[in-house]
């Protein structure tokens, strides 16, 4: 069994920023990501080789150590301000994005950019899905917490963080064995956070057959599905001449429609664009479906701070990510990892380095 300074499970926003926080702290850190990519909803598909933005539209923020890290992106061009043509008296998902203050930004060659710049120099296992926790039964291996991959693989270590949509990480405090009742204390806090759906639609059309939009993003207050339409085009500059939609379903519509197949929503989708923008809405030379199913934290449920726990064994067992910090979004998922990589720190016999 492999063994580990810390383990952080999830390689989005905030288990890339934990990871950096740790190395910087002189501990190896090693993210365990189910999927491929990094990044989580901070994601960027290419499609027909142009890249669109499918999760996250913008990042904005106002607290300078987050600011800082998005001006220290590089190899990438960022697009300050962006959106700054709103059209729409519908509700954003967090409007303090567009108050006095805060600063919004997206990046030409996709908001991707954001979390491969974290992961740079970090140890990541793509494609490690995590299937269970184990409190070591050995004496040897007390104080450490087994973490076993869907692959047969077992890392062990001294701490565990999950990073991981609140669902998952529920699933895997309750996996615990043997039973940890520290483990168990959390999962009522956990149970108040609310997490929304989203259906999501990325749309294109021939230069030729669009009405361009005069706007970056439109919130349809008149419409019951649909919330938001996202004018990715409008962030590429010279990189395309077809148009390229993203369309938002509103968290009710998402939850209705969820299980059900894409096409059905897309289709639906795409008829309330036309009846919101014109006819040539509903008619995309290419359309690609994709469910969020943990889209963004309810601004109502979200938690104050982090989470650190000492299993009975000895080990630790922590969470953060956007549901654990006021505000949520990208900025609420870093700034929720650094204040647990600072509780961490101050807990001198928390781990033993492993060797290098």
């Amino acid at each position: 069994m492999e063994t580990r300074d810390v383990v952080v499970i999830g390689a989005g926003i905030a288990g890339l920023t934990l990871a950096r926080a740790l190395r910087e702290q002189g501990l190896r850190p090693l993210v365990l990501e189910r999927s491929t990519g990094v990044g989580g909803r901070c994601a960027t598909r290419r499609v027909e080789g142009i890249p669109v933005d499918h999760g996250l539209p913008f990042l904005h923020g106002r607290d300078p150590r987050f600011l800082a890290e998005l001006r220290a992106v590089e190899e990438c061009t960022p697009v300050p301000g962006w959106p700054a043509r709103r059209e729409g008296h519908g509700v954003p998902c967090q409007p303090t994005a567009f108050e006095d203050g805060s600063f919004t930004m997206a990046f030409r060659e996709g908001l991707s950019s954001f979390p491969k710049h974290l992961a740079r120099g970090l140890e990541i296992q793509r494609g490690a899905e995590v299937t269970g926790l184990s409190q070591a039964a050995d004496l040897k291996d007390r104080g450490t917490v087994a973490v076993a991959l869907r692959s047969g693989a077992t890392v062990a270590a001294g701490v565990v963080v999950l990073t991981v949509p609140v669902p998952t990480s529920q699933a895997l405090l309750e996996s615990i064995s043997p039973p940890s009742s520290a483990a168990a204390g959390l999962l009522p806090v956990l149970r108040q956070v609310r997490l929304l759906p989203s259906l999501t639609l990325i749309a294109r059309y021939p230069e030729a057959d669009a009405d361009r939009p005069a706007w970056d993003v439109r919130y349809p207050a008149e419409s019951s599905m649909i919330h938001s339409i996202l004018n990715d085009s409008s962030k590429r500059s010279t990189l395309q001449s077809d148009l390229t939609l993203v369309i938002q379903a509103r968290p009710g519509f998402s939850r209705t429609h969820l299980e059900d197949p894409s096409e059905a929503w897309a289709g639906a989708l795409l008829a309330e664009c036309a009846r919101l923008l014109g006819p040539w809405a509903g008619r995309p030379a290419l359309h690609q479906a994709h469910r969020w199913r943990c889209a963004r934290v309810d601004p109502v449920s979200e938690l104050t701070s982090p989470l650190l726990v000492t299993l009975e064994g000895g080990a630790s067992v922590g969470l953060c990510g956007e549901a654990f910090h006021p505000g949520g979004g990208a900025q609420g998922a870093y700034l929720s990892a650094l204040a647990l990589s600072a509780q961490l720190e101050l807990i001198p016999t928390w781990i033993q380095p492993t060797s290098r």
